[in-house]
């Protein structure tokens, strides 16, 4: 199908690393579906449209320091791993670090963009109250894996790509962020950017597997 070919091309899709969720092995790693799926629950809490902002939030320092903590695990265990000493060896335990490395990089990410963006300046206060709803959403995927219908691994693989696209078009516009500076448009420009990035964010993760081997050439 459509979502094991793109989510392919980026991940490793082992099924020894995969979950199966209704029978199904799932398109992509537990690793790669809980940074995916962590990206996306923080996008529907954090991506909140502004009167000037491209659908994205300025999080707190609070926020941000959690958010920084969050991501340390996940990191912790992939550069160990790649050495062979992981820090997790279960899935489980890989997927919920990659959760909430996944919940952290969209706070991060999101944060930096909307700085360099319109020049805002994070907020000193914590939002207790949004930083608990999307943190209580990151429960969301583990329902999923563990409900035995086939609509539950549907939904999860979907969702997977849909975080993974949100994340590529993050990345994508950062850069953009910085040519576009405290610099006025129109929603309907917005509009036709926001669909750039996505577009982009597809294409790169068709051939996400080609950049990934020139990146680890260079560095071997």
């Amino acid at each position: 199908m459509v979502i094991e070919e793109l989510l392919g091309e980026i991940c490793h899709q082992l099924p020894a690393r995969c979950f199966t969720v209704a029978g199904v092995t799932m398109p992509a790693c537990a690793r790669c579906s809980g940074i995916y799926l962590g990206v996306l629950l923080a996008a529907a809490f954090y991506a909140v449209p502004g009167r000037r902002r491209l659908f994205l939030h300025c999080p707190g320092y609070g926020a941000a320091a959690l958010a920084v903590l969050a991501v340390g695990p996940c990191a912790v265990d992939f550069f160990f791993g790649w050495w062979g000493y992981p820090l997790f060896a279960g899935n489980g335990a890989r997927f919920v670090a990659s959760l909430f490395a996944g919940w952290g990089a969209w706070v991060l990410l999101a944060g930096a963009a909307t700085r360099l963006r319109w020049g805002v300046a994070p907020e000193r206060r914590l939002d207790l109250g949004q930083l608990a709803g999307s943190l209580a959403a990151l429960l969301v995927p583990g329902l999923l894996v563990a409900t035995p219908r086939p609509a539950a691994a549907k939904v999860f693989a979907g969702a997977t790509l849909v975080g993974a696209v949100a994340f590529y078009a993050l990345l994508n516009y950062l850069p953009l962020a910085l040519f576009l500076h405290k610099k006025g448009y129109r929603l309907a420009t917005g509009l036709v950017i926001l669909c750039g990035l996505v577009a982009l964010a597809v294409a790169e993760i068709r051939w996400g597997r080609v950049v990934y081997a020139n990146v680890a050439g260079m560095l071997h």
